[in-house]
């Protein structure tokens, strides 16, 4: 036998051995654990401080650039579009500068996906609610890949897992695919047509044995593991 023929010999008991350690059925078990009554999607509306809301120029930001940017993404886009899909209505009410804008309400339909989980990025501003409207329930199928990898995406070199798994997704409502929430080129997501047997994946990194997933954090926490637009 040549020593590149014994070499790969050699290898392949060993990647086999690595690849019996991997836990494909704890993992999926983790998987099945963390979705268990969460949501799968969350469509980010804004920067809303709850709801009824009065859609006057957001000052939020830093410069009036950023003003502009959030006013017309949430206040000319999203909140329009989320009133044709019937989860919000609206009437005109005066605003602090004597002019007139849309006063924005919930429907019964908006109340039961209506969520305001703060998101990581602007928890420096107090008091700030991120609205968001969540829907769907994963059912995870199969665990069909897992490996390691270096990263420093929590501010200093460490070790990530990455899952890959197929999934059903249940319980989406027809207006996550109207007109108007397709229209919105941020979200980019298709939810119409055979919704079974889904790819997706999750990074997880280890703190005291015990998985975490990051999700939108930059730091170590125990996030849920929805999937937020």
């Amino acid at each position: 036998m040549k020593f590149t023929d014994l070499k790969y010999a050699l290898l392949l008991p060993l990647l086999l051995l690595l690849s019996s350690c991997q836990d494909y059925k704890g993992m999926k078990q983790r998987l099945v654990n963390g979705y268990q009554g969460l949501d799968a999607y969350c469509l980010y509306v804004g920067r809303i401080t709850g709801f009824p809301y009065l859609a006057e120029p957001v000052t939020y930001g830093s410069t009036q650039e950023d003003n502009d940017f959030y006013t017309n993404r949430l206040n000319n886009e999203r909140l329009p579009a989320f009133e044709e899909a019937g989860l919000l209505i609206s009437t005109l009410s005066e605003g602090k500068d004597g002019k007139i804008y849309p006063l924005y309400s919930l429907t019964e339909e908006g109340k039961r996906y209506y969520k305001t989980n703060r998101t990581a990025g602007f928890v420096d501003i107090k008091n700030l609610k991120d609205v968001q409207f969540c829907f769907g329930r994963r059912e995870i199928l199969e665990v069909t890949n897992m490996y390691d990898r270096e990263t420093d995406f929590y501010g200093g070199k460490t070790t990530e897992t990455v899952v890959k798994f197929t999934y059903n997704l249940n319980d989406v409502p027809a207006w996550v695919n109207h007109p108007a929430i397709k229209g919105i080129k941020q979200y980019n997501e298709d939810f119409t047509g055979d919704l079974n047997n889904l790819k997706g994946q999750a990074y997880f990194t280890k703190k005291d044995g015990t998985y975490y997933n990051y999700g939108t954090s930059r730091s170590i926490e125990t996030i849920p593991l929805g999937y937020y637009l």
